[in-house]
């Protein structure tokens, strides 16, 4: 599959900074990634990597990417549906914080010691890049 057929949505400088050569969008907070990702699938887009994948649980990491295929021009309901789920289950899980959704790079330097933020950032550029492997898309 060609490169320029897929974008990343994501909050996370890392993921920006180690796989330069698929096009991708950052965004400020979680919330960001989430909005934009679905207004991208109302464009045409179709989910490449589930919102929610990983063993971090959404309430504990501020960070999240998501892969997006940019190939059609339709509505692909499914991925709709996969990213509003995800949305909601970000909000429930974050009830007891909901500024967590909206923190912004400033707020998440402020929140996090630094081997934490690398922490991370690293699982969620692993799942980025994990994903993308399974597309037979080898970046390193």
């Amino acid at each position: 599959m060609r490169l320029d057929k897929f974008e990343i949505i994501t909050n996370n400088p890392l993921v920006c900074k180690t796989i330069s050569r698929i096009n991708h969008t950052q965004e400020n907070t979680l919330y960001d990634v989430l909005t934009v990702a679905r207004d991208r699938i109302h464009l045409g887009a179709k989910i490449i990597s589930h919102p929610l994948a990983g063993s971090v649980k959404p309430h504990e990491t501020p960070y999240r990417s998501i892969i997006l295929s940019n190939s059609s021009d339709e509505l692909d309901f499914q991925s709709l549906n996969t990213l509003e789920q995800a949305i909601e289950r970000y909000q429930v899980l974050c009830k007891n914080n909901p500024d967590h959704l909206t923190q912004t790079s400033a707020n998440i330097v402020e929140r996090y010691e630094e081997k934490k933020r690398n922490d991370f950032q690293l699982i969620d550029c692993q799942l980025i890049k994990s994903s993308l492997s399974s597309f037979g898309l080898h970046l390193d």
